[in-house]
């Protein structure tokens, strides 16, 4: 299997809200942002994210659009583990559109490495996350 680059997301959180359980936080977070790169277009979603203890990774449960500069409409799912202490987290994505020309992500799984930016208070201000399809390629060593 080898990576092929589709694009770069970039986008902030217009708005959010959190729940405290004990240890787990629960957030509902509203992005807006931007996609370049072979999918260009602007991203809207909204991020279920959840940390099970104060110490452990967070889980990012994103769904989203692209508005591609071409009129199309690609939806979006998103999930992975990030590390906040490290401003940082692996994900793997879903597309679905049925718009001819993006077809092609319906059956593709796709993975991500993202990069979070947090103002002084500890919020974050930014992420970009750098889109990649996994494309199979045969194993080297044949079983």
């Amino acid at each position: 299997m080898r990576l092929e680059q589709l694009y770069r997301l970039s986008f902030r959180y217009r708005e959010s809200w959190t729940v405290r359980l004990g240890d787990e936080v629960q957030q509902l977070l509203q992005g807006e942002g931007r996609c370049d790169g072979r999918i260009t277009g602007n991203f809207h979603g909204t991020n279920r994210a959840r940390r099970r203890s104060g110490a452990g990774p967070y889980e990012p449960d994103y769904h989203g659009v692209i508005e591609t500069d071409d009129g199309a409409a690609i939806l979006w799912d998103l999930t992975g583990y990030g590390i906040p202490d490290e401003n940082r987290a692996v994900v793997t994505i879903k597309h679905v559109s049925e718009d001819d020309r993006y077809s092609w992500l319906n059956d593709r799984l796709c993975a991500g490495n993202a990069t979070l930016a947090r103002d002084s208070g500890g919020e974050v201000t930014e992420v970009a996350i750098d889109v990649a399809e996994l494309v199979w390629e045969p194993a080297r060593d044949k079983p």
